[in-house]
């Protein structure tokens, strides 16, 4: 006689947007306040169940999402419905769930991903403005906007991205093995002036590496300040070294933005 009172699990897919402000990325990291945390706390909340929530991007502290993906499983008896509409009530405005449905049990947020695209906006004017403070960098000084396009073409394609990667820390035993491959294709890669000094740059590929986005948006703000060269931007791809690209961007301008799945 089966006596296993367990519900049987169905998975879930979640449209998640969030400001990054007041987190300390997406990832789970112990000790900290994080969006998957914070997305598992009120699930279990809700439904009285523990659950295990995994994103297609792990985002960095302080870097926004408008399209993270996520699944999650649950009870089959769940309202995904309901489930949702109480975890907005809760979560409300930092973090809100834009969309759900249900899916197969093989679908997978992060390994499913064809593609992700992250956004990084740039306030170029004399003077900040307060309400895009928090979702930007403010540049004071003219960039040249025909520079940094011509330093971005050199992205697309496929290249290792060890110049514009933070490489993960080896312990012990492993410090002298083999990292994992920084290869990536990018598929997209443009700047646009979206008028009152407000410049987006958008990029798209298989997959990105930690803080491979605001790595490349240093150098190229970099380049349109005219203190490197367009042409340099092949040169510091070919190099595979950080030692090329010091500049980091801030991370509230950065935005995931969308994930790209077969279905």
């Amino acid at each position: 006689m089966n006596t296993n009172t367990e519900p049987a699990l169905r998975r879930a897919r979640l449209l998640v947007a969030y400001n990054g402000a007041a987190f300390h990325g997406f990832a789970l990291t112990p000790g900290t306040v994080t969006i998957a945390q914070t997305l598992n706390d009120t699930i279990e909340q809700i439904t009285g169940s523990p659950v295990a929530v995994l994103g297609a991007g792990r985002t960095d502290a302080g870097v926004h999402a408008w399209g993270q993906v996520v699944h999650v499983d649950l009870a089959d008896t769940t309202d995904l419905g309901r489930l949702v509409f109480s975890m907005n009530s809760l979560l409300d405005p930092d973090i809100v769930i834009r969309e759900s449905v249900w899916v197969s049990q093989d679908f997978d947020a992060r390994h499913s991903a064809l593609w992700r695209e992250y956004r990084y906006t740039v306030l170029n004017a004399p003077v900040n403005n307060p309400f895009l403070a928090a979702t930007s960098w403010h540049i004071r000084r003219p960039l040249s906007m025909p520079l940094m396009q011509l330093a971005t073409d050199s992205l697309i394609g496929l290249h290792d991205f060890s110049s514009f990667c933070r490489q993960p820390q080896q312990s012990g035993v492993n410090r002298n093995a083999e990292g994992p491959s920084m290869m990536r294709r990018v598929h997209v890669a443009r700047w646009r002036d979206t008028g009152n000094g407000i410049l987006t740059f958008d990029i798209r590929a298989n997959a990105f590496c930690h803080q491979m986005v605001r790595s490349i948006v240093g150098t190229l703000v970099d380049v349109g300040l005219g203190r490197r060269k367009a042409g340099e931007m092949s040169g510091a791809l070919r190099a595979m070294s950080r030692l090329n690209t010091p500049h980091i961007a801030p991370p509230q301008g950065l935005c995931l933005m969308d994930v790209g799945y077969l279905s």
